[in-house]
């Protein structure tokens, strides 16, 4: 079976990440950069000024005075927001078209997405950030299992049914089918794009349960997102839900209480999040 380098150049020869996210990721993580550098970039991408413009003047910002300069959007929509708004749409497509037996694109773009906001929520309400790059790691934190669906497509499938039935962690199934897993392929794909550097750790490590990751990184900010979307039935396959990695449960038990509100506000927050991410119409 290929190597987790080997798929990812595989499918990087298939599917680039566009050269206005790439861009837009860097200036993001650059302390240099200046919001014309962004408006030069935005420019080379039409259909991202128009959503960028019509998010802004949405009734979700409130403005009094109509937005039309790219510069101007940027600063109320703010930066790392833009990024994960051109991330979203760089990925949407990725995650389409399929929903085959045993294995559902559109089933782990709904876990992604809702990890995603959980992850947010939690960094925000519980730890105090400002929970962009927890969003981000959310939204892709599953990119190593479309590289495998569109590479090694049959093994996957029988990776999915072991697990469903199983009692180990799926990356578990995939060392023993693939012989390489979805954390470790995502990650180097993720490297590759540039992303910050929190974000691919979490992305190579999120089915670590044996290591402690301080709080509040984004490692173990996007481990507590994603079993709460798992016991919310939004799991990335169907049937099964893996336990909370053992060194975040005294935390989750004393912050219960704040972790009950956060679930009751899930479904406002999906709803906030379609506004700010969603597909156009």
């Amino acid at each position: 079976m290929p190597t987790a380098r080997t798929l990812v150049q595989k499918f990087s020869d298939l599917k680039t990440l566009p050269h206005v996210a790439i861009r837009v990721t860097q200036l993001v993580n650059s302390e240099s950069a200046t919001m014309k550098d962004f408006e030069e970039i935005i420019k080379l991408d039409p259909i991202l000024i128009i959503r960028l413009l019509k998010l802004v003047n949405s009734p979700y910002f409130g403005l009094v005075n109509k937005v039309e300069s790219i510069s101007r959007a940027v600063v109320y929509i703010g930066m790392k927001n833009l990024r994960n708004m051109v991330a979203i749409e760089a990925i949407r497509t990725l995650f389409k078209d399929d929903d085959s037996q045993g294995f559902s694109r559109r089933q782990l773009w709904r876990h992604s997405a809702t990890v995603a906001i959980l992850s947010r929520m939690i960094a925000e309400r519980i730890f105090g950030l400002a929970g962009e790059d927890e969003f981000l790691a959310g939204i892709i934190h599953d990119i190593g299992l479309i590289v495998e669906d569109q590479l090694v497509g049959q093994e996957l499938r029988q990776v999915a049914s072991l697990y469903s039935s199983g009692d180990k962690i799926i990356t578990s199934y995939e060392e023993e089918i693939i012989e390489t897993n979805h954390c470790r392929v995502g990650g180097l794909l993720v490297f590759d794009w540039n992303m910050p550097d929190g974000v691919v750790e979490a992305i190579k490590k999120h089915h670590d349960h044996d290591t402690v990751y301080p709080l509040p990184s984004i490692t173990a900010i996007l481990q507590i997102a994603e079993y709460i979307a798992n016991r919310l039935d939004y799991s990335a396959v169907q049937g099964r839900r893996e336990p909370l990695p053992g060194y975040l449960a005294p935390h989750m038990k004393s912050r219960v209480a704040d972790y009950k509100v956060l679930i009751k506000d899930f479904p406002a927050e999906i709803e906030r999040a379609e506004e700010l991410y969603g597909e156009e119409e």
